[in-house]
């Protein structure tokens, strides 16, 4: 069957959600920390209200971005070759990682909300904790969606095998004290990958049916 514009392009959705996920985290700024007093933490959210709640949608609104660019990569993983299993185990850690995502904002939503008031210090003060440690399901998405795509590329193809082995070696330090700095190397492998599929897609000639 030809291959439609769309399916063309469908793996740049990984690219948007990269984008929009740096946005919000490069205009969030600095957020209290943990052991900040709750008046503090009501008086930082009160003043900047309308940007965090703004940001926090918007990194929801990235999320289905990045389940679009896990489908089009398992599929591009699976045809490569294999049985598979790596190709529905970067899926399945896509998935995690959305959720984590949207864990993400909907925590820092709430957390914006409760602190336009002080009638719910204490409640600004827990959420504030929890904004704070919330990332865990995120990364370990990310690590695992990372990881296994970069294994079944080392395996079976699909992109450049030095790519591969960069996956693999920023999934597993995901899950080591460095976790930080795998997890940013994560966006920037998915936002690499987008492209690299996206011109592979556009390369290959499309047959009639």
């Amino acid at each position: 069957m030809s291959q439609g514009r769309g399916d063309r392009f469908a793996p740049l959705t990984g690219v948007v959600f990269v984008v929009l996920t740096i946005v919000v985290f490069s205009v969030g700024g600095s957020t209290p920390g943990d052991h900040d007093r709750a008046v503090k933490v009501a008086a930082f959210y009160a003043q900047h209200h309308d940007k965090h709640t703004t940001l926090a949608v918007i990194l929801a609104v990235a999320v289905p971005f990045l389940l679009l660019f896990v489908s089009s990569l398992r599929q591009d993983l699976r045809r490569a070759g294999g049985t598979g299993q790596l190709a529905n185990a970067a899926f399945a850690g896509g998935v995690v990682a959305g959720a984590g995502f949207a864990l993400l904002a909907t925590v820092h939503l709430a957390l914006a909300d409760a602190g336009a008031s002080l009638k719910t210090l204490a409640t600004t003060q827990a959420l504030n904790v929890l904004d704070n440690n919330d990332f865990l399901p995120a990364a370990a998405g990310s690590g695992l969606l990372v990881f296994a795509a970069g294994l079944s590329v080392v395996r079976h193809g699909g992109l450049p095998k030095w790519f591969g082995w960069v996956g693999v070696v920023l999934g597993v330090l995901t899950f080591t004290p460095a976790g930080f700095f795998g997890f940013l190397g994560c966006g920037l492998w998915i936002l690499v990958a987008a492209i690299l599929l996206t011109v592979a897609r556009g390369r290959t000639p499309a047959t009639a049916t």
